[in-house]
């Protein structure tokens, strides 16, 4: 069989043998479906199918066999074929950064945009994601730079970390808000408030769900979302506090929101990484390090 045959042969099995339903899903006709079938089995002399009343009814033993094999060698044709593909982008000059939404919006809306237009040689391909999403794409290959949140729970000897950006997590919360009289903020205060914070595949909800257990008010988390503007209109005319990262402030009007900072604060540092490599390309270490010298904050 090639590629394509084990395409039809492993969606024949993935329909539970409905022949119809198999050819409309890999858009051909049935009955050159059914042709396959009876060409390879006369072909090579092996049956891959039971059939019951004329109908495919399961595998039989060398039917299964073959369909384990077919399942490994598409999954071995799909992963070269990304490999391709991502390698293509790297010569064009293509680098994949994967960042979470904030951090694109707030920080990087007018950077990227000026990398590319002077620097026509440059591609980018933008990546958005929760920080523990993006981690795991950046191991696993996914991406070439990522940006994320302290911790970024990545090993050193295999990865190069810089420090981009220090700010802090707060407390955003309707103007009304018992809360908005104090100047600063205990986490002690938040007793009794209902909570709602980013989502789990956000550094942040790890972080701020460890602070709140030292505390035992975890359990005030009733609202969660990868959105920060909903989260900050849960707080709207309601006693809901909503721990966010500061620079959301940026994108609602003060008299409609209000937030307070923690004196023990949560930090919303975030760092830019890569894999260490014994070669990167020359649109590789250039992105990098413009990245770098543009938004490098030494850590005093």
């Amino acid at each position: 069989m090639d590629i394509q045959q084990l395409y039809y042969f492993i969606n024949i099995v993935e329909c539970d043998y409905n022949l119809s339903l198999a050819a409309k899903k890999i858009h051909i006709s049935q009955p050159a479906l059914s042709q396959f079938i009876s060409n390879f089995e006369n072909e090579k002399d092996v049956q891959l199918f039971n059939r019951k009343q004329g109908r495919l009814n399961s595998l039989t033993r060398a039917g299964e066999m073959i369909y384990q094999y077919a399942l490994q060698i598409v999954k071995q044709h799909e992963e070269m074929q990304e490999m391709v593909r991502v390698e293509g982008l790297k010569q064009k000059g293509t680098i994949r950064i994967g960042l979470p939404s904030l951090i694109l919006r707030v920080y990087f809306s007018d950077y990227f945009p000026n990398l590319v237009l002077n620097n026509p040689n440059v591609h980018l391909e933008i990546i958005e994601n929760g920080s523990n999403d993006l981690r795991k794409k950046l191991i696993n290959g996914e991406i070439d730079i990522a940006i994320l949140i302290e911790p970024t729970s990545l090993d050193t000897k295999n990865y190069e970390q810089h420090v981009i950006q220090i700010d802090e997590m707060v407390a955003f919360m309707d103007p009304k808000n018992p809360l908005a009289q104090n100047e600063k903020l205990e986490w002690q205060d938040l007793k009794g408030y209902p909570i709602a914070t980013f989502n789990s595949t956000f550094m942040t909800n790890h972080l701020v769900t460890q602070k709140l257990e030292t505390h035992s008010t975890a359990h005030q988390i009733q609202f969660t979302s990868s959105s920060w503007d909903y989260l900050i209109e849960t707080t709207r005319n309601k006693d809901i506090v909503a721990i966010l990262p500061r620079p959301v402030e940026k994108f609602f009007q003060s008299e409609q929101t209000d937030f307070r900072h923690f004196r023990d604060y949560i930090p919303f540092n975030f760092h830019l990484c890569r894999s260490f490599k014994k070669k990167y390309t020359s649109v590789e270490n250039f992105v990098f390090d413009d990245l770098i010298n543009y938004f490098y904050q030494p850590v005093e």
